[in-house]
């Protein structure tokens, strides 16, 4: 047998050990209930302005919600700062862990009820996409609008953000780091959306 050859295999047989060693990360699935925000909830014009009780406003500090006059409408001691300054739709936060759950990403809006679960995007909530935003409601993904409405239900295993009107769905994926800690996602049914949540492939 040939170098080249004897490189090859050793080569296959490495990429082999690789692709075995992939620890894939299994989604929670959850019955949480969820609030859907109608087309009422995105007139108000009212808005909340973050605020804390710790030297800085960051990401994990305690935080509460104040109206213009400075009264408090969502009190200290339930959630963490997740970046969102202003409320005017509904906030990012982290719900303080309780002994009952975990630290869990949400959207809120102003009554604190809870409109979906984050996409995490590089440490962070995902962002918006041609004005849509990924979301997770008992561990299946869809879209919501600027104003929290889920506008595309949560019925995928996974979602990719919307670029040039369409989006890449499957209703069957993995998903798994890579040797570099990055997470990945794997899944031989991918298919397109167009932003009504229509097929388009």
């Amino acid at each position: 047998m040939s170098r080249s050859n004897q490189t090859l295999i050793l080569l296959g047989i490495i990429l082999l050990i690789f692709a075995s060693c992939r620890q894939y990360i299994k989604r929670e699935s959850t019955h949480y209930k969820y609030y859907n925000a109608s087309e009422v909830d995105s007139l108000s014009k009212e808005f909340l302005i973050a605020v804390t009780d710790e030297e800085y406003l960051e990401y994990g500090s305690s935080v509460a919600y104040v109206d213009s006059k400075g009264d408090t409408i969502i009190p200290l001691g339930r959630y963490a700062y997740f970046g969102t300054d202003t409320l005017v739709h509904f906030a990012n936060v982290m719900l303080l862990p309780t002994d009952t759950c975990a630290v869990r990403q949400v959207a809120i809006d102003k009554s604190q009820r809870i409109l979906y679960d984050i996409v995490l995007f590089d440490n962070g909530p995902d962002p918006f996409s041609e004005d849509y935003v990924r979301v997770l409601r008992n561990g299946k993904m869809g879209y919501a609008n600027e104003y929290g409405q889920v506008v595309i239900p949560c019925i995928y295993a996974f979602a990719k953000q919307f670029v040039n009107g369409e989006a890449e769905v499957a209703f069957h994926a993995k998903e798994y780091m890579d040797l570099e800690e990055h997470r990945r996602v794997e899944s031989d049914e991918w298919f397109k959306i167009d932003r009504k949540g229509n097929r388009v492939d």
